[in-house]
């Protein structure tokens, strides 16, 4: 079973706050998850792309709101405001669900007494309010434990077919996958064979290898992906040209496993 990651989504600006993302960062691995939190990223890339590509691909959402200041408005009494930055990466996730029309686990928690404002006025989800960081502590457990991360039987039989066809796979196979998938956006977009063939050669040239090997294995490594199932091809009877494109099943966990294995996609 893949592994699911756990996005925190919490305050940084006090110590006290810092030390609350880990502890819920440990409390997640403790249930053998991956939490992301934005604090322990240590990577040479944009942070805010790190940030995007976590909400991106997480299977869980939990934010904490802090109060961040009192703010006026006319004709209103005075209201305490959260973070802006964690209600915007609510919005992002809002927005994911909405375009891929898939539900994600989501939690959150709100000091008592802070204004909500923006996309959460209007998202389907109830903040937990909350007077001590304790009270998240000692709920989040049962949570990550809930009936919403329950995996469907079919997901799991889809992850472990996957997984068997995976195992076969040549280092070439994985090369070939990573170049498609480079030339797709979605799993409705196709490749070249013979632009993605281009690419092949150019990669394993760089490795010294002979112009007929690399042929040899370019042809193999397409045989083996369409044998497994995960290469889909159709040739075009006016121009000979092939369209070869990831199997749409397959789309999510193929993405997964390259970006796992460190892979440019």
């Amino acid at each position: 079973m893949r592994t699911r990651m756990i996005f925190v989504s919490c305050g940084q600006q006090t110590e006290e706050e810092i030390a609350l993302g880990r502890e819920l960062a440990a409390t997640i691995e403790a249930r053998r998850m991956v939490p992301f939190f934005a604090q322990d990223v240590h990577s040479p890339a944009d942070l805010n792309g790190e940030i995007f590509r976590a909400i991106q691909k997480c299977d869980g959402f939990l934010a904490v709101l802090h109060r961040r200041g009192e703010v006026n408005y006319r004709d209103f009494p005075p209201v305490q405001r959260s973070s802006v930055w964690i209600q915007q990466e609510i919005a992002v996730l809002s927005y994911r669900m909405f375009l891929q029309d898939h539900a994600v686990p989501v939690r959150v928690y709100s000091e008592r007494g802070i204004r909500l404002e923006g996309i959460m006025q209007a998202a389907i989800i109830n903040p937990i309010e909350f007077d001590t960081t304790d009270e998240v502590l000692r709920s989040i457990d049962a949570w990550l434990t809930g009936h919403e991360f329950d995996e469907h039987p079919v997901t799991a039989r889809r992850e472990a077919s996957f997984r068997r066809r995976i195992e076969r796979l040549t280092e070439h196979g994985f090369l070939v996958m990573e170049l498609i998938a480079a030339h797709c956006i979605t799993p409705a977009d196709f490749a070249d064979y013979h632009t993605v063939q281009d690419d092949f050669f150019d990669v394993l040239r760089t490795q010294g290898r002979a112009e007929h090997e690399i042929g040899q294995e370019y042809h193999h490594a397409f045989g083996q992906l369409i044998s497994l199932g995960l290469l889909r091809s159709q040739k075009n009877p006016t121009d000979g040209r092939i369209a070869m494109w990831i199997a749409k099943q397959w789309w999510d966990l193929i993405l997964d496993e390259l970006r796992g294995q460190g892979r440019v996609v």
